[in-house]
């Protein structure tokens, strides 16, 4: 199945040979955040809704684009797929 190129996997994809070194408990936590997602062949996940320019950027405190990025709002300006 193809997905639009604005699908991605969340950044920090595990590799094989570290998720053979994580410890259950890191396993689990790996996997809640989606850093197993590629190794387990699911597929990619769609931007979070809202997502900000490099206009809205410029605009913004420190606070506020450290809140936007937690919520995955520069997501796809993170990968070069926004203005």
């Amino acid at each position: 199945m193809t997905y639009p190129t604005t699908w991605a996997h969340p950044p920090g994809q595990l590799t094989g040979q570290a998720v053979k070194a994580l410890t259950p408990e890191e396993y689990a936590h790996a996997d809640d955040t989606g850093l197993l997602d590629q190794h387990l062949g699911r597929a990619p996940r769609p931007p979070a809704e809202g997502q900000l320019t490099r206009a809205d950027l410029k605009r913004m405190t420190p606070e506020q684009i450290d809140q936007a990025s937690q919520a995955g709002q520069f997501d796809q300006l993170m990968q070069g797929n926004a203005a």
